[in-house]
């Protein structure tokens, strides 16, 4: 029985492709035939019994298919599944279709999209390949809920289903968890296929107790392939509306956005509580007649070895970006620039220009522009690197400088025996200054040749223990000489600070053309542990002690003294949920820690929290100040606290939180510091499975300073699968 059931599937597969072949046979959409048993006419062919065909690029499987030659029909029925080539799936009780499907109709019509979206209708009509629906039932949920139900579905007495395009519904209803909550006489979603379409986006909404109730519908015009625009109104029910849009382009080569907003002065009517200096502030945003900010990017790859790019980040003043609770968090100091950058190997070339918007920008200059040059290669055994920097700075009240300069080094590494390794590094700086300013200061121009040399040595130890596994123990010892410092330089500021990364470097300022002065020795070590082939904790700790007369340095690091802070760096990987890592300097000549920047991360399937401690100082600096010394000079003590929890109560719901505790600079008085205070915190619930993300999210923020005053803000998300 076996093989005769081969054999006659065999014969009529073989019966079938010479009908097709056969003049007076106009079914040449049928490819391939596969059943059980064929009767064939004149004017028709019929298969039964496990039928699989492919016809017009279709997979089609049924218990009986039936193709009329004369009215080029096919009709199939009894468990009817097509694959169509856009790799969705229609089951079907019986199915007729014209040739290349542009025509037909079909009964219980469930289709299964390549996206996992289900469809489902009673009765559909198919019309140029768009199929014509009654009594639908659409939904992107696969599973259903722990309730029973889906989580949500669109129920509507008639759809268009166009597989290349989109679905359209008349008169639909949408459910969530089974409950109807909004009817809409019209609504459609885009084909799995498309990737994106013009129409309205899910909106957002807030309240607050300073902005009042908040709107932001979202419209999004897809222009072309390549291109979109989307307008993002934010309506308010106390601070007025703000006229906000997204314009972004791809391009061959790169991309370009903008994101731009702008509002009336009616959310800075209110009056400071910081004092009569910040009321000056917002009568300065009052007169200016609005308020606004643009931010935009643009990146373009010219060839292999070049590129060129901008980033523009303005704001009408820096409480407009916390002032309406849908923007998001942004820096506190805004840098807008313009480069034009260049790899070929190992070298690097760029030109940029920079200008910076922040709380301090009476002390922040203008970078117009900067050129940069970086070449490498081997020589003599060892690397030779040559750094180039062309900088010219322009300050406030007519103040400016330029700078040129050029760093050559060699350097190299010898094995010697026991495992010591030996490094020395020579570089050969060339430096010109000139300053124009228009009052008198503690700078003046100049030109300097400034030698060092650094000597490093170190010492691998592989160390092993059944209980802290394999380590490796390095000590390290280096030696920086320079010629000591004789003139003030407004490049060199005196902010530098030692850290685990640089305590062996030739400069410890966060400037790349800064060069250090005078003799120093510096020691430390660094230890590496390893448990089962994987890092288990990484530990750095050293100092820095000068030699010769210390002409300057900074308070936040102790260098202004001949001997540094210790400073430690530690990771350790307690297991696959722990993890701890921290950043300190402690200064023995005062006894106490100056920097600590310590985090505690633990995190496994149901729970999770991230904890952060902070304390250090941070310096405000003029260059051109008259009054220029280190006791003048501004600087910030912060500390606080930051935390962030979350728990997975189930498998699609978990509620978070965080908070941060810390102090800020006296807004009126910028010598008085700030008490710790409660800056923010949150709690919000988050509802999420394959098809549906619900966020709710109440936050208090205490900012003050301008028009900002304390406010709750809640907040909610809705963001739904395919709409």
């Amino acid at each position: 029985m076996k093989q005769t059931g081969i054999f006659c599937r065999r014969v009529s597969a073989f019966i079938l492709f010479a009908l097709m072949l056969s003049e007076n046979v106009r079914c040449k959409d049928i490819t391939f035939v596969n059943a059980d048993m064929t009767q064939y006419g004149k004017d028709f062919v019929r298969c039964s019994g496990r039928v699989v065909i492919v016809y017009g690029g279709r997979i089609i499987s049924a218990d009986v298919i039936s193709c009329d030659l004369k009215k080029k029909f096919v009709t199939a029925e009894g468990n009817v599944i097509i694959k169509d080539e856009r790799k969705n799936t229609y089951f079907l009780d019986s199915l007729s279709v014209g040739k290349n499907f542009a025509s037909g109709e079909g009964r219980n019509l469930k289709i299964i999209m390549r996206d996992n979206s289900r469809l489902a209708a009673e009765k559909c009509i198919l019309k140029n390949g768009v199929y014509e629906l009654k009594n639908v039932i659409y939904t992107p949920c696969y599973n259903c809920t722990d309730f029973g139900e889906l989580t949500w579905q669109v129920k509507a007495s008639s759809a268009s289903f166009d597989p290349e395009k989109y679905t359209e519904y008349s008169n639909a209803r949408f459910e969530l968890f089974g409950t109807p909550i909004l009817y809409t006489p019209y609504m459609s979603h885009v084909s799995p296929k498309i990737k994106r379409k013009s129409g309205l986006l899910v909106p957002r909404f807030s309240t607050s107790s300073k902005s009042g109730i908040g709107f932001l519908p979202q419209y999004l015009w897809s222009i072309s392939d390549s291109a979109e625009l989307i307008l993002k109104p934010i309506v308010t029910s106390k601070i007025g509306s703000v006229g906000w849009a997204f314009y972004g382009l791809r391009f061959p080569g790169g991309e370009f956005n903008v994101d731009a907003s702008i509002a009336g002065v009616k959310s800075a009517k209110n009056r400071s509580i910081n004092g009569e200096q910040e009321n000056k502030v917002i009568r300065k945003i009052i007169d200016s007649g609005y308020r606004g900010h643009l931010f935009s990017k643009m990146r373009y790859e010219i060839n292999n070895l070049w590129r060129c790019g901008f980033d523009i980040n303005l704001a009408s003043d820096r409480y407009y970006l916390k002032k309406f609770p849908f923007f998001a968090d942004c820096d506190r100091t805004l840098k807008s620039d313009l480069r034009l950058e260049g790899f070929e190997g190992r070298n690097y070339t760029s030109v940029k220009t920079a200008v910076f918007q922040g709380e301090n920008s009476d002390c922040i200059p203008r970078l117009l522009p900067m050129i940069e040059r970086n070449y490498t290669r081997n020589l003599f055994s060892g690397t030779f690197d040559s750094d180039s920097y062309f900088v010219n700075l322009d300050f406030n009240k007519h103040r400016s400088a330029q700078k040129i300069v050029s760093n050559a080094s060699w350097r190299k590494e010898a094995l010697l025996p026991f495992g010591h390794l030996i490094g020395f590094k020579g570089i050969l700086s060339f430096r010109g200054l000139r300053v124009s300013e228009r009052v008198n200061s503690d700078y003046d121009s100049s030109f300097r040749i400034i030698p060092q040399l650094n000597l490093f040595w170190k010492w691998p130890l592989v160390l092993s223990s059944d209980f802290a596994g394999s380590a490796v123990f390095i000590p390290v010892c280096g030696l920086i000489a320079a010629p000591a410092k004789k003139v003030s330089d407004a490049f060199e500021d005196p902010f530098c600070e030692i850290t685990d990364i640089n305590f062996l470097s030739g400069n410890r300022s966060v400037s790349p053309y800064n060069l250090d002065y005078g003799n120093r020795i510096c020691y430390g070590f660094k230890l590496s542990g390893y448990r089962k082939g994987e890092n288990f904790y990484h530990f750095v700790a050293g100092r820095s002690v000068e030699l010769t007369n210390v002409s300057y340095g900074s308070e936040t690091a102790d260098l202004k003294y001949k001997n540094s802070d210790i400073v430690f760096s530690a990771d350790f990987f307690l297991s696959n949920k722990w993890t701890f890592i921290s950043d300190c300097s402690y200064s023995p000549r005062s006894k106490r820690w100056r920097k600590i920047e310590t985090r505690l991360n633990f995190s496994d399937q149901k729970f999770y929290f991230d904890l952060m401690l902070f304390k250090g100082k941070q310096c405000f600096y003029d260059p051109f100040s008259t009054a220029n010394t280190l006791d003048n000079r501004k600087t910030q003590k912060y500390r606080g606290i930051m935390l962030n929890a979350g728990w997975q109560i189930s498998g699609s719901v978990k509620i978070k939180g965080g908070l941060i505790i810390g102090n800020e600079r006296d807004p009126v008085d910028d010598k008085q510091e700030g008490c710790c205070r409660l800056v923010r915190h949150d709690i919000g619930a988050e509802y999420k499975n394959e098809c549906l993300t619900a966020e709710l999210i109440a936050e208090r923020k205490n900012f003050r300073g301008g028009d900002l005053k304390p406010e709750t803000v809640f907040r909610f998300v809705l963001h739904l699968k395919n709409l």
